[in-house]
């Protein structure tokens, strides 16, 4: 709520700034636009984290192990340590990986391959994806 009053009173700020106009001013409604582009990304990724612990909540499915459950998708990016994928449900959430999550994969994480991810987590203490731990990575 704070960075949402915060990028309100940028916004505002630029607006009386620049409706002065004067060439200090530009510096200032500059230096104005810039903070209130920081104060967006960071909600922005507030907001991100947030769905990421939603989507889990609402879209993984129980295993037959405790705090183990499944998620799937098809893969939408692919990197040394990160996956993203659309689920079924059309929500993105993006996994972080190690050297310990098990792959099950027959030419690589590529891009639109169907996968199941196994993630670890204690659903009661969701809130972030730094409470998850992906376990496996299975094409379907």
């Amino acid at each position: 709520m704070k960075k949402i009053l915060a990028l309100s009173f940028a916004i505002a700020a630029m607006s009386f700034t620049s409706a002065c106009g004067g060439p200090s001013d530009n510096a200032v409604a500059k230096e104005v636009k810039e903070e209130a582009a920081d104060i967006a990304e960071d909600i922005n990724e507030d907001t991100e984290e947030a769905n990421i612990a939603e989507i889990i909540k609402n879209e993984a499915v129980s295993t037959d192990k405790e705090d183990l459950y499944n998620i799937t998708g098809v893969v939408t990016d692919a990197s040394m340590n990160t996956v993203t994928i659309e689920t079924e449900q059309g929500s993105t959430v993006t996994f972080s990986t190690d050297d310990d999550t098990e792959t099950e994969y027959k030419e690589g994480l590529l891009n639109g391959i169907n996968v199941m991810v196994t993630v670890k987590c204690d659903m009661d203490k969701l809130e972030s994806d730094m409470d998850v731990e992906v376990v496996k990575i299975k094409e379907l």
